[in-house]
């Protein structure tokens, strides 16, 4: 049995974009589901915080640069 190893932060983040879009691949739900069982779910909570912040900053700016040109 070979020694797996542990997603990367790009590979969690990537995973849960794809989980935001609801497009998650198994291998990679395996993959994610075998870390939370051995290291915990608080990396994915944190990262899915993270992103979810960066989104809403990603459409306040777009929306702030739409009024500017509107008005």
């Amino acid at each position: 049995m070979t020694e797996e190893k542990d997603p990367s932060i790009f590979q969690i983040a990537l995973s849960l974009l794809a989980a935001f879009c609801g497009v998650q691949n198994k291998e990679n739900m395996a993959r994610d589901e075998r870390y939370i069982e051995k290291k915990g779910i608080k990396v994915y909570i944190i990262m899915g915080f993270f992103l979810v912040f960066c989104l809403l900053i990603t459409l306040f700016g777009i929306v702030q640069l739409i009024l500017h040109f509107a008005m």
